[in-house]
């Protein structure tokens, strides 16, 4: 016969009062319904726990060495469900981001995260867009975060928000030049990331056909090599504003004006439809969208795709 929880805290109630009314009075049951639970919990653990003699009821030592034991453990359970009832964020969450995001976006805002949540712990699966959807798709992590459009029969996939995409290049005399036509700069070198990647395939996305003339002249998997790249004479890419600020601000890159364009590409969050939601996953959901929000080059919503 299984013990129920309700039985145990009975019993170490009635153990504390002596009382079967009193015990019924604080749980809200009748008397008889407490005095069925004794017993059946009695017979669950195989001896008797009570006397009973001269019509009064009266702890034996087995109930004393029983509650002596239970009383810590009921009390752990209790400070557990209390915890999720106080919405204390705690536990370990492996999440999967685009490159982007998380060399650029998530590290200091996830460090701000754990400064306000000591017992929580998050750690980042980096790919491009393609690879953290396929990660979702077979489990390896619960929730992912990319940039650009991609394609899943099996997830849910919702648009947290947007940001620009800037073309870049270390001539400054060519950057502050004029605004060029995406005709003028399709012969440049370009170095873009590799296929998979959500800012590249935006970028294509919104170059449309001039996307096939486009001179693409390298294609690098880390942002860090191509902006080692672009030191070079001749050679543009379109990257992420978060990825290129700090070079911008130092003059290491410059902003190239391309007329009549203005790249922009979606970021969401995907996920399994039957993956459960934990307190942490959601202070986490939280902690994005508000970066994405005060970052300034970002606009932030909520729509299903």
């Amino acid at each position: 016969m299984d013990i129920t929880l309700r039985q145990a805290e009975l019993f170490l109630a009635l153990v504390r009062t002596g009382k079967i009314q009193s015990v019924a009075h604080e749980f809200y049951l009748t008397q008889s319904a407490v005095s069925t639970a004794i017993k059946r919990f009695e017979e669950a653990v195989g001896v008797p726990l009570f006397d009973r003699a001269h019509k009064k009821i009266t702890v034996n030592s087995n109930g004393q060495v029983l509650a002596e034991e239970l009383t810590p453990v009921l009390k752990r359970f209790q400070d557990v469900t209390l915890m999720f009832k106080t919405d204390c964020i705690s536990g370990r969450l492996e999440i999967g981001a685009s490159q982007t995001m998380a060399d650029y976006l998530f590290p200091q805002m996830l460090y701000d995260f754990q400064l306000r949540h000591p017992k929580a712990l998050i750690s980042i699966k980096t790919g491009n867009s393609s690879e953290v959807v396929h990660e979702v798709e077979a489990g390896m992590v619960p929730v992912g975060f990319i940039e650009g459009e991609v394609l899943s029969r099996t997830l849910d996939i919702t648009r947290i928000g947007s940001e620009e995409l800037v073309v870049v290049t270390s001539d400054k005399e060519f950057a502050g030049a004029k605004q060029y036509t995406i005709d003028e700069l399709l012969d440049y070198r370009w170095v873009l990331r590799e296929s998979g990647s959500g800012t590249r395939e935006a970028f294509l996305h919104q170059l449309k056909e001039k996307g096939q003339q486009l001179n693409l002249f390298m294609e690098l998997d880390q942002i860090e090599s191509i902006k080692n790249v672009l030191r070079n004479p001749g050679t543009l890419s379109c990257l992420s504003q978060h990825a290129v600020m700090r070079e911008m601000a130092r003059g290491a890159l410059y902003p190239v004006q391309v007329s009549g364009q203005r790249f922009m590409r979606n970021l969401y969050r995907v996920m399994h439809p039957r993956q459960s939601v934990t307190l942490l996953m959601q202070a986490v959901f939280e902690e994005v969208e508000a970066a994405i929000t005060g970052t300034g080059h970002m606009s932030v919503d909520s729509e299903k795709s």
